[in-house]
C-alpha cells in the first residue's frame, strides 16, 4: 500500500444539517447481505484489517450498518461502514469506516453521496460522528470537511499533521481551526 501521510481523526460534534448528496445516474447503493465478507475485500483491494470478527457477528447489525456503492448492473464499486465507539467521556459516537471506492470510479461525485447515505444511518443512532484518515488522502478529508467534520487537535503537535492539508486544501472549517 502507498503510504498516505499521517494518520488523523475528524469530529462532527453534531448530527443537525448534514448535506444531502444524491448518486449519478447509473450508480445507487445497497445494504450489505449475509456471506458478503468477500465482496467487502475485493472492493478494499484485499485488506481485511478492518473486518474484525468479533464486531461483524449478527447478520442484522451487518446488513444495517455495512453499504456497497453498486453500478446499475449490479457491480459492487464501494463500500462504506457505520459503526459505533464509545470515547473516554462514555459518550457514544457514530463511527465512519472503511470508505473505500474503486480508482476507476474516483472523481465522480459517488463519494460524497455515499457518504449522505452512511451519515444519515449514523444519525439515526448517534448525536455526534468520527472518522478516521490519512492527511494524503486530500479528496476524502476534502469531503469530510464538506460534511462538517473538524480536525481533531486535542494536542498541539498535531497542528504540524494537518498544516501540509490545510496549505493545499485552503479549506475554511481548516481556516477556522487556525490552520
Amino acid at each position: 500500500m502507498d503510504d498516505f501521510g499521517v494518520e488523523v481523526s475528524m469530529s462532527r460534534y453534531h448530527m443537525r444539517d448534514l448535506p444531502q448528496y444524491d448518486f449519478p445516474q447509473g450508480f445507487g447503493i445497497r445494504s450489505y447481505r449475509q456471506g458478503e465478507k468477500h465482496i467487502w475485500t475485493r472492493i478494499r483491494d484485499g485488506d481485511t484489517g478492518g473486518w474484525c470478527a468479533h464486531r461483524f457477528e449478527d447478520p442484522e447489525i451487518l446488513k444495517d450498518r455495512i453499504f456497497f456503492l453498486t453500478t446499475d448492473e449490479g457491480e459492487e464499486i464501494g463500500t462504506v461502514t457505520v459503526w459505533w465507539k464509545t470515547a473516554y467521556t462514555g459518550r457514544i459516537w457514530g463511527l465512519i469506516e472503511s470508505v473505500e471506492i474503486h480508482p476507476d470510479f474516483r472523481g465522480r461525485g459517488l463519494g460524497k453521496a455515499m457518504m449522505s447515505v452512511a451519515m444519515q444511518r449514523v444519525k439515526r443512532s448517534h448525536d455526534c460522528c468520527m472518522v478516521g484518515t490519512e492527511t494524503g488522502r486530500l479528496a476524502a478529508i476534502k469531503i469530510y470537511l464538506d460534511f462538517g467534520f473538524y480536525p481533531d487537535l486535542y494536542d498541539d503537535s498535531l497542528k504540524a499533521s494537518w498544516a501540509p492539508v490545510a496549505s493545499v486544501l485552503n479549506h475554511p472549517v481548516l481556516k477556522s481551526c487556525g490552520l
